[in-house]
């Protein structure tokens, strides 16, 4: 084996030729003495250090490529001075490929090492571009969506699991999937105890506190595939592209969440986000839990046409903004305003009516009525309070602000009337969501009722309560296939997800407004406190589309009668459904109504309505 000056491309390991990999990373201004120390990959045994001096630098970036070598045997750690450390752009982690492996990482103490993977090599792909009106993005965790389903041990948080419902989320609906961190986390919480020997001796080790890291947030390897995910370490790169291949071929998009701990310096963010497009074709970005450079992110070119999900993005940022849409807001706002005033919690209904048409011509909005730090949609409606005692913090973690309502018991419950009314508002939510104009989110399980048992902080629940079980009962599949066809309806109606602004205006010289608002009166809406009622009409003509879409929202407890806006000549109004009354025998297939002038519509309940010509009879 030989060593010699590396290239100073890009930081991390990278194989450089046949038996011979490079490693470029830069160290901290205050040290003396640099090495890296390389490992045999099956047995752990050291077999060599190697300090590095200034021929090896630039200032404080270090490049050493190893010749004579086969870098699918090796690991390594660099060394700054007394401290050994895993690469932070290690491509692969040797040392987790089994989740939660406590029995075989006590052996090691629990150490990880620098991996090598063979990023450059070939890969088949299909490109997918997805327009952001016609989105659809379905969340998930690979281990939680897989154990939740009742699959075989091998399929269970591996991406093979995934890729084997694949077929289930494309009859869903869904376009984009966003998956919680799938890069190299730490599963177990560690931490270091001191050992006395029977002689007095002291010692540091560390040991597992019990606790699991289910989610992944926080420090972690970013640029590592996770290996327990993937088929381990050495395959990691490899399972990962073929998840998302796979994926690209059933045309969906790939948007991963990236956690990134908040201290993580900005370079290594864009460094990050550029890597997994480059090399693993990557559509889209959820950037969360830290102050992340957004200014940069946005501005970087080479992400251009990666789609980025940010809570917070800077007004001059979004209106500076040119070309092909691709930053979103990404935060509660939506979610916050329609459970307040669909729970009865005083919500605004100018707020809400203002939500629904959310949209910015160079920039995009995403909305959720769940998602995974909070409620689940199901327990939105079954709890007041947050249940998260078995999360060890005494249930001081967690949001206290969930404007949710438990509608009569505390959680699960045999009630009838209870369980119908809950029912009742998870279609109310789907509703609500799927009609708004921005990119409409849930949370895996939602469409089947799926509950964290009151818990809305489930990171450390590596069971049962932070899993995605799907249970079948007929309520709940009969949710699932309204899910269904609630998706359906939006995609064969353009109006409802217009890419441009609302003008609230017939600019056009259409007939009608391409969206107005209707009360008890048509064209009116009257605005106060006690107003819980709205209509909203999308002029199809606007999408070119041949049906007027009316949606009628009443939040009061009492049933309501809604006005029917004049449509044009030849044309009348049919109903779809009416949230309240839809059961395991309704369909979405439009019925004839006698009154075309008002609706009643039952009290906390939607209707839905298209305007239509009717059939000519053959």
């Amino acid at each position: 084996m030989k060593i010699s000056r590396g290239d100073f491309g890009e930081f991390g390991p990278r194989i450089s030729g046949r038996d011979a990999f490079t490693i470029t990373f830069s160290a901290q201004p205050s040290t003396s003495k640099v090495s890296v120390i390389l490992y045999e990959i099956d047995s752990k045994k050291r077999i060599n250090a190697f300090t590095l001096t200034e021929d090896f630098s630039i200032g404080k970036v270090f490049s050493v490529e190893f010749s004579g070598i086969n870098p699918e045997k090796v690991c390594y750690l660099i060394q700054e001075d007394d401290e050994k450390y895993v690469d932070p752009y290690a491509t692969s982690v040797i040392g987790r490929d089994k989740w939660a492996d406590v029995k075989t990482r006590e052996k090691t103490s629990f150490k990880v090492y620098s991996g090598v993977s063979n990023i450059h090599k070939a890969w088949k792909d299909t490109k997918v571009s997805i327009s952001p009106s016609d989105m659809v993005l379905y969340k998930l965790h690979v281990r939680g969506f897989t154990a939740g389903l009742g699959m075989s041990e091998a399929k269970v948080g591996n991406y093979k699991g995934i890729t084997s419902k694949l077929s289930y989320l494309k009859k869903l609906g869904v376009t984009s999937i966003e998956f919680m961190p799938l890069y190299d986390f730490e599963e177990l919480f560690l931490e270091k105890k001191m050992l006395i020997s029977p002689k007095g001796i002291r010692s540091m080790t560390t040991v597992p506190t019990g606790k699991t890291n289910y989610w992944g947030f926080g420090e972690a390897n970013y640029f590592a595939p996770k290996a327990s995910y993937f088929g381990g370490a050495s395959s990691s790169c490899e399972g990962f592209r073929d998840m998302i291949s796979t994926i690209h071929s059933n045309g969906m998009e790939v948007v991963m969440e990236m956690a990134f701990a908040a201290d993580t310096a900005s370079d290594i963010i864009i460094d990050c986000l550029k890597y997994y497009v480059k090399y693993f074709h990557v559509d889209g970005f959820h950037i969360v839990g830290c102050s992340a450079p957004i200014d940069r992110v946005a501005a970087e070119p080479y992400l251009a046409d990666t789609k980025i999900f940010y809570e917070y993005i800077p007004e001059e940022i979004l209106c500076s903004e040119a070309g092909a849409k691709h930053l979103f807001v990404y935060n509660d706002s939506f979610m916050n305003v329609t459970r307040q005033i669909e729970n009865h919690m005083n919500g605004s209904m100018v707020q809400f009516a203002n939500h629904m048409r959310r949209q910015n011509q160079a920039y995009g909005f995403v909305n959720y009525m769940a998602n995974v730090n909070g409620f689940s949609l199901w327990d939105s409606y079954s709890y007041g309070e947050k249940h998260n005692m078995d999360n060890g913090e005494d249930n001081r973690d967690g949001t206290n602000n969930n404007y949710s309502f438990n509608y009569g018991i505390e959680g699960k419950t045999n009630n009838k009337t209870i369980n119908k009314n809950r029912f009742k508002e998870m279609r109310n939510a789907f509703t609500a969501l799927f009609m708004s104009q921005a990119v409409p989110l849930f949370v895996a399980g939602d469409e089947m009722a799926a509950t964290h048992q009151g818990n809305n902080n489930p990171y450390c629940q590596d069971n049962k309560v932070g899993y995605t079980v799907f249970t079948k009962t007929k309520n709940k599949t009969t949710l699932q296939r309204f899910v269904m066809s609630l998706i359906e309806f939006r995609k064969n109606h353009k109006c409802l997800r217009a890419e441009s602004p609302f003008l609230m205006n017939d600019y056009k010289h259409l007939g009608l407004p391409d969206m107005s608002f209707h009360g008890s009166e048509p064209w009116t809406m009257t605005i106060g406190e006690e107003q819980k009622a709205l209509g909203v009409l999308y002029n199809g003509a606007y999408a070119h589309e041949k049906e007027d879409v009316f949606v009628c929202y009443n939040f009061h407890y009492d049933a309501v009668d809604m006005a029917l806006p004049l449509l044009s000549p030849g044309k009348r109004w049919r109903i779809c459904f009416n949230t309240a009354e839809y059961d395991d025998k309704s369909d979405f297939t439009p019925k004839q109504i006698h009154d075309q002038q008002s609706i009643k519509v039952p009290g906390s309940s939607i209707s839905v309505l298209v305007g239509l010509r009717p059939e000519k009879k053959q």
